[in-house]
């Protein structure tokens, strides 16, 4: 019997002290987390990675959230 793959979590977040209280606490709970600090590189990780959930601010540096969900 194999075992579930983990959820993969992308956090969007510019404030690194959310970002890292975020990110303990999924990876706590069994889950792979990538983090990314502005709109732009967190738009490129999402289109190029499979992700199950996407938290993603919306007052980013580059790209706003708003710009990067309309993406």
């Amino acid at each position: 019997m194999t075992a579930a793959p983990k959820p993969q979590i992308l956090i969007v977040e510019d404030d690194a002290s959310i970002a890292a209280g975020l990110r303990l606490n999924l990876r706590h709970e069994g889950m792979d987390v990538v983090v990314k600090g502005d709109g732009e590189a967190g738009l490129r990780e999402a289109l190029t990675q499979h992700f199950d959930l996407v938290l993603l601010d919306v007052m980013l540096p580059v790209m706003n959230g708003f710009e990067v969900l309309r993406e």
